[in-house]
């Protein structure tokens, strides 16, 4: 049974969360039910590989040349082979956009990169591959032991371009000085 649902909430890795994937992350949850929880990474951007290419890699063409050297996210480990894309809930695709808060929606279809190539897209999107995923509790005891911080406040965090600050400004936002974590103090 679930004590409280996570679904639109944020966390945030806390210092006993070393040297993988979610060292520092920031994970926007978007589904978190009986059956586990699934989101995506929004501060891990893939390096020296652009959009285009993955675009071009998935057989989703070269089409929008504007949008070639965007960024995309490392969205989490599982189905790393699989765009994802977290967007503003102005855009929707029925069956197949899941609304995650007020404000942000994912849909992971290739009609939302088709619809973004022909500026029919939403306002706002992030570019993930992968996504990351727990199996029913495994995400409620990683809270409970301490792994996590859990952030209601969402505001700029998860589109906002400057991804190398996200972990830090999350913290400040939920009244956490990083700099006074003890895995983390001294170091930068």
């Amino acid at each position: 049974m679930l004590n409280e649902n996570y679904k639109g909430k944020l966390l945030i890795s806390s210092p006993e969360i070393v040297g993988d994937l979610f060292d520092k992350s920031i994970i926007l949850i978007c589904e978190h039910d009986a059956n586990g929880t699934m989101g995506f990474i929004v501060n891990k951007p893939l390096t020296d590989v652009s959009l285009g290419t993955i675009w071009a890699n998935l057989g989703y063409g070269q089409k929008t040349l504007h949008l070639a050297n965007e960024d995309v996210f490392i969205g989490g480990p599982l189905a790393s082979n699989a765009m994802f894309v977290i967007h503003s809930s102005e855009y929707f695709i029925d069956k197949k956009t899941i609304k995650v808060c007020e404000e942000i929606s994912v849909t992971g279809s290739k009609e939302i990169t088709d619809d973004i190539q022909k500026g029919e897209g939403p306002k706002k999107v992030l570019f993930l591959l992968g996504y990351s995923g727990w199996a029913p509790g495994q995400l409620e005891d990683e809270i409970m032991r301490d792994s996590w911080f859990v952030s209601e406040k969402i505001e700029n965090l998860v589109f906002g371009v400057d991804y190398q600050s996200k972990w830090s400004d999350a913290l400040f936002m939920i009244g956490i000085d990083p700099a006074k974590l003890s895995s983390y103090a001294g170091s930068s």
